[in-house]
């Protein structure tokens, strides 16, 4: 049985920063921006910028749990918020999916993310997104996806499944690059 995003979770804006975001030593708030997203579904902390926020705007914070979609650029995917620090929000280019109070015991963010990332929503994104130049999925699109919800337990247990891959393409990258080094090493030894 499927069901659509919008009714086990809310589709929120990013921050509506205009222009390029200034960063600032002494800013108070994080930012999220797509090159901090990763398809595998992780965000990553190191490179993102900490600015102050322009305007009067009360931002929606991120909070752990949250699921980000990229929804301008080639690639439409999503990352699940987990350890960001607390004043952090996201640009304008992300739908911020926030699981509603009533399904917290329902539906895992983790889930729902991995879902938005596999091959039938993928389709889904691809035939539905909009504009010529820059491809873009409307906030209606995302919130009418649909979605199969399994039992809680099934929805754990593929997130973790998700989780030991994503820890072992990482392994297995830093194996890769240790033997280029190594192959790097042994040519300047011999060759020079």
């Amino acid at each position: 049985m499927f069901t659509m995003l919008y009714e086990v979770a809310d589709v929120l804006s990013g921050y509506p920063f205009r222009g390029a975001i200034t960063a600032e030593e002494q800013g108070d708030v994080h930012v999220v921006q797509v090159r901090d997203a990763k398809p595998t579904g992780q965000i990553s902390i190191n490179g993102m910028v900490k600015t102050t926020l322009p305007g009067k705007r009360n931002p929606n914070w991120l909070r752990s749990g949250d699921v980000l979609f990229v929804a301008k650029g080639v690639k439409h995917f999503s990352a699940l918020v987990d350890n960001l620090p607390s004043k952090t929000v996201c640009t304008p280019h992300f739908f911020m999916i926030r699981i509603k109070p009533e399904y917290q015991d329902k539906v895992k963010p983790e889930f729902i993310c991995w879902q938005l990332n596999q091959i039938p929503a993928q389709r889904y994104f691809s035939t539905t997104a909009e504009g010529s130049l820059h491809l873009s999925v409307r906030r209606q699109v995302l919130e009418n996806t649909p979605l199969k919800l399994l039992d809680i337990k099934d929805q754990q247990l593929i997130a973790n499944m998700h989780k030991c891959a994503i820890k072992e393409r990482s392994v297995l990258l830093q194996l890769i690059e240790n033997k280029d080094k190594e192959q790097a090493v042994i040519a300047l030894n011999l060759l020079n």
